[in-house]
């Protein structure tokens, strides 16, 4: 019988409506790091409009790990890896 490990859930949060020009450097950047942990993430992209980044403050760009860290548009690829890896562990 397999069991199934539940992944980090990471919700981004881009303006959608606006030209991807304006958020392609930091998907670039999340994309980076979550390549390295592609077996235990689920990325998701969302509007920065949505209900969802009402609930959690974020009104520009930003990211959602696991729905309690919050990560800036100015993150630094360490602050999103220690995040993944320390939610990996927390799941265990």
């Amino acid at each position: 019988m397999k069991t199934t490990k539940t992944k980090v859930k990471i919700e981004v949060f881009v303006p959608l409506g606006s030209c991807v020009c304006n958020f392609a450097p930091f998907m670039e950047k999340i994309g980076r790091v979550t390549s390295r942990f592609k077996d235990v993430t689920e990325v998701q992209m969302k509007s920065n409009k949505s209900s969802e980044a009402s609930k959690y403050g974020v009104q520009d760009m930003g990211i959602v790990i696991n729905g309690k860290i919050k990560l800036s548009a100015s993150f630094e690829e360490k602050e999103l890896q220690d995040a993944i890896s320390q939610e990996e562990q927390s799941q265990r």
